[in-house]
C-alpha cells in the first residue's frame, strides 16, 4: 500500500518539482531538459522509498496529497504557466 501510494503520488510531485526548479533557474529549460527529467526520475524513485519507510499509509496518502497540491499551486503562480 505504501509503495502504490509513494508510486501513484510521488510521480506528479517529482515531475511539479522539477517544474518549479526550471521556472526558478534563470536559463531555458529547453536547454536542459534531458537532465532535468533525470532529476524528476531520482526524485520519484527517492519518494517511494521514503514512502517504504512510513509507518502509517493514511498520513503518507494526506501528506502526498497535501504536498501535491502544494506544488501544484506554486506552479500557477510561475511564468511557465503565464502567472506573475
Amino acid at each position: 500500500m505504501r509503495g502504490l501510494l509513494g508510486t501513484l503520488l510521488g510521480l506528479p510531485l517529482a515531475m511539479m518539482l522539477c517544474g518549479l526548479l526550471a521556472a526558478a533557474v534563470p536559463v531555458d529549460w529547453r536547454q536542459w531538459l534531458v537532465p532535468l527529467m533525470l532529476l524528476s526520475l531520482v526524485i520519484w524513485a527517492a519518494l517511494i522509498v521514503l514512502a517504504g519507510l512510513a509507518r502509517r499509509p493514511w498520513r503518507l496518502g494526506a501528506g502526498l496529497l497535501a504536498a501535491n497540491g502544494l506544488a501544484w499551486l506554486l506552479l500557477q503562480t510561475t511564468h511557465l504557466y503565464g502567472g506573475a
